[in-house]
């Protein structure tokens, strides 16, 4: 049997994938480049669950050869798959799109409904070959999925990252590389210059949202689950799910689980924290609120961005390497904006 767990974002595929494993009471599980593996008894890492090396296809050519492997073994044999969307950079490759042209639009559209119809084709074989368990990300989650929780791969290119910040600078050269010339050429490197470039790019959610969306036809059958259920609720979603295989839960692994799903959801819960609060903070700045803060590079560009496009304020950020430690310090920074946008 044939299990196969996917979504368009990364929400906890890899984790789900796990799971249905590890509280079946299965101890192997089969990679398709490695052969039969030891399964992990926790694979939850300080970021995500990539412990588990799962079956990751990318695309529906590499989702068939897959399948094509996992029915080579056994059909009592309980094995899987996670395909994910094809990459950007090999939509691009494959309607002629040089990567250094997808900072255009039209050629956005183009990759993304490439990317759709490759993984809609993937989802309707995929649903004929398995037991297809489909995770949403959810539409109100973008700076969720603005995090990368992952250095797997460069988002632009296949080879892995060093670290997350590498993976930023990447869409930073293709999409924003005039702008990064114009102000190295005046002189504006410090960190400082460099949050308030990133604030003032407009398109900062949208470059995802132009290239990454896509279109999902759900006419295949399927078990449909929003990925909040996983995070908050999955004590009771795996149950349903392994009733819904048609497979027994060992309850000796199901109590050995449940400490590994907390401190899995914590992971979540702590990605999510600047999601729910974000507003809050703009609007503390604004009106001059205490809320205490505490934020990475990547989150305050964000928050300076919209302070600039939601109120046509700045701040006051020369020499500032680190934003203070409560916005009601940032209220006293604030100015009228003098950037065209």
């Amino acid at each position: 049997m044939i299990f196969c767990c996917t979504s368009t974002e990364a929400v906890g595929c890899t984790f789900l994938d796990w799971s249905i494993y590890f509280v079946t009471g299965q101890s192997k599980f089969y990679n398709i480049n490695r052969g039969w593996q030891t399964l992990s008894t926790n694979p939850v890492t300080d970021i995500n669950a990539h412990g588990h090396n799962k079956n990751h296809p990318s695309g529906f050519e590499e989702t068939k050869y897959t399948f094509n492997q996992l029915q080579k073994l056994p059909s009592d044999n309980i094995t899987s798959v996670y395909p994910q969307p094809i990459h950007i950079d090999s939509s691009a490759n494959s309607i002629g799109i040089p990567i250094t042209n997808i900072d255009q639009l039209h050629n956005q559209t183009l990759i993304s409904q490439y990317r759709s119809d490759d993984y809609n084709r993937l989802l309707s074989y995929a649903s004929t070959q398995s037991k297809l368990i489909f995770v949403s990300g959810g539409n109100d989650l973008n700076l969720y999925h603005k995090v990368y929780r992952s250095t797997g791969r460069m988002p632009l290119s296949p080879r892995n990252a060093q670290n997350t910040a590498e993976m930023y600078n990447e869409l930073d050269s293709v999409f924003f590389n005039q702008s990064i010339k114009s102000w190295n050429q005046q002189g504006l490197t410090n960190i400082w210059d460099i949050r308030e470039r990133r604030a003032l790019q407009s398109n900062l959610i949208d470059i995802n949202h132009n290239i990454g969306k896509i279109t999902v036809d759900f006419s295949f059958e399927h078990y449909w689950m929003d990925c909040r259920s996983w995070w908050f609720d999955g004590v009771d979603i795996i149950q349903d799910i392994i009733t819904w295989l048609n497979l027994i839960i060992d309850h000796d692994r199901f109590q050995q689980w449940l400490p590994i799903y907390y401190a899995w959801q914590k992971i979540q819960s702590k990605h999510l924290r600047f999601q729910f609060s974000y507003q809050h903070i703009i609007d503390s700045i604004v009106n001059n609120w205490s809320y205490p803060i505490d934020l990475t590079f990547d989150e305050e560009v964000f928050i300076q961005h919209c302070l600039i496009y939601q109120h046509n304020l700045n701040l006051k950020t020369w020499q500032l390497t680190k934003f203070p430690n409560n916005t009601q310090h940032l209220h006293k920074l604030l100015e009228p904006n003098i950037h065209v946008v």
